[in-house]
């Protein structure tokens, strides 16, 4: 068994701003894999960027909002994730101080029938997202 420290840096490409994160070890006999733990203060930004491979963005304290291609602002928080494919320029606010694991990936996301699809709700409408059964959210 090995124990280590995982860097720390704190980041502010893309204009982010209150965010530190930690990187893992790179997965090297994999195709193409990275994982890392962001913690984003309240407040703070992850900027505006492009995602280089299929991304997990998964809220494992806090909550905040994301977006994509421009789209408007979505809530997400504490056992949520926003997935994002090649390309897809993104950025993510937090409301509450938030840690999040980020896995970037080459390979393909597959989520299952447990995964539930939390679909936005209306400008017109009030109350909370719902969820429903299917794969990960679209946007």
């Amino acid at each position: 068994m090995r124990i280590v420290t995982l860097p720390r840096q704190q980041i502010t490409a893309f204009a982010s701003s209150g965010v530190a994160m930690d990187f893992l070890p790179r997965i090297t006999d994999a195709e193409r894999a990275h994982v890392q733990i962001a913690h984003l203060a309240a407040g703070g930004t992850l900027g505006e960027h492009p995602a280089g491979m299929r991304q997990v963005f998964a809220v494992l304290s806090g909550h905040g909002e994301v977006s994509a291609d421009g789209g408007s602002r979505r809530p997400i928080s504490a056992g949520q994730a926003a997935f994002w494919e090649p390309g897809e320029v993104h950025q993510t606010w937090a409301s509450s101080d938030m840690v999040v694991v980020i896995v970037e990936t080459a390979g393909r996301l597959d989520p299952d029938e447990l995964f539930v699809e939390v679909r936005a709700v209306p400008a017109t409408c009030e109350g909370p997202a719902t969820a429903t059964r299917g794969g990960p959210a679209a946007d």
